[in-house]
């Protein structure tokens, strides 16, 4: 009798055993889900979704490339042909124009895809990009838990219509659901396009005196997808160069447009470089001391400057940011600075043809 107890009880333990493997080989692991990241700014999103969904039986595994964009059935195909060169049971992908995330679930087994907008303000890194995030995070969520309990979220995709012959006219036109009007791919020059304004301060060495010059700078600007024309202006505090015989006030205002090119831009911060020209307008008057040095009459003395710089941008909100600037100006047609004595003129300040400038500005990106 107890062996008989002994065995009914190693059936039960076998068939339970044998259950359990069942299960496992049912899909109890994980299944894949793929996302495309197009810029740093979708892994950085793709990183919030992972740390949302840890909780479920998802591998979430990022597929970076161009963005699926072009349109809707495009976008669809796209995400089909991805999902199935990875065994992918589901595939995500972003879309950003300004403010307004358009994040797209794709479920090709059961042809639903599901979107939503959010709002996402600033750059990764800021905290209302943060906030954003964390929403955006959420929305995919509950889409894999959906994909995980067999009832996806969103709209059937219909197939497409075969394609029809030109020279059959009775042919209707291929139609595309309502569901996917609604999203038109956004234009990267129109979302890149930004205007900004910089007020900040100045210091170059000049050659006239030995700490340089020092002034305030203001400027506007247009930034487009691949390049930044700025229009700078800059006005230097008046120094005095007294030798012991005369006294030389001098005075130093520019103006000129810059274009520089980004070299690196990722998250809040842009590397540029670029040159331009200008003007440089020298204000000189002169006071002498002794009855044979004639003074000169106060006059202004234009002279061309140009050269090449390079910035660096921290974007510390989605409004302001802090650009440092370092340039290399060439003043041509500087002037030279000295006195007539006895009918000779005798030099005293020549200037430097080439002028290392910095400057440091509060930039407002509206």
């Amino acid at each position: 009798m107890a062996s008989g107890v002994v065995l009914i009880r190693l059936g039960l333990v076998a068939a339970l055993c044998l259950g359990v493997e069942a299960r496992a080989e049912d899909g109890g692991g994980a299944w894949l889900a793929v996302a495309r990241i197009a810029s740093a700014e979708d892994g950085a999103l793709l990183e919030r979704v992972r740390g949302q969904s840890s909780d479920l039986p998802v591998e979430l595994r990022a597929m970076p490339g161009p963005s699926l964009e072009g349109p809707p059935q495009a976008q669809w195909r796209s995400a089909v042909e991805l999902a199935d060169a990875h065994q992918a049971r589901a595939v995500l992908w972003f879309q950003r124009s300004g403010s307004e995330l358009r994040v797209h679930f794709a479920e090709p087994g059961s042809r639903h895809l599901f979107i939503r907008t959010a709002k996402l303000e600033g750059q990764p890194g800021a905290l209302e990009w943060s906030a954003g995030a964390e929403a955006v995070a959420l929305v995919v969520r509950s889409a894999l838990r959906a994909v995980e309990a067999g009832t996806p979220l969103g709209e059937v995709v219909e197939a497409a219509a075969p394609p029809v012959p030109v020279l059959e006219p009775e042919a209707g036109p291929v139609v595309v659901p309502p569901e996917l009007w609604t999203y038109p791919p956004a234009s990267k020059d129109a979302r890149s396009l930004r205007w900004q304004v910089m007020v900040g301060g100045l210091a170059a060495l000049d050659g006239y005196t030995d700490s340089g010059q020092q002034g305030f700078l203001i400027g506007s600007g247009w930034e487009f997808p691949s390049a930044r024309l700025r229009l700078l202006l800059s006005l230097s505090l008046a120094r005095m160069l007294p030798d012991g015989r005369t006294d030389v006030k001098l005075e130093q205002y520019s103006g000129g447009l810059w274009l520089d090119f980004p070299l690196l831009e990722t998250g809040a911060l842009r590397w540029g470089l670029g040159a331009g020209a200008g003007l440089l307008l020298f204000g000189r008057s002169t006071e002498s001391y002794f009855p044979g040095i004639q003074a000169a009459k106060p006059r202004f003395i234009p002279a061309l400057l140009v050269g090449p710089d390079t910035s660096l941008r921290w974007s510390f909100s989605r409004l302001l940011a802090v650009e440092l600037s370092v340039a290399a100006d060439a003043a041509v047609g500087r002037p030279e600075l000295g006195y007539s004595e006895n009918g000779n003129f005798v030099p005293r300040n020549q200037g430097w043809a080439i002028r290392p400038r910095a400057s440091l500005a509060l930039v407002l990106l509206p």
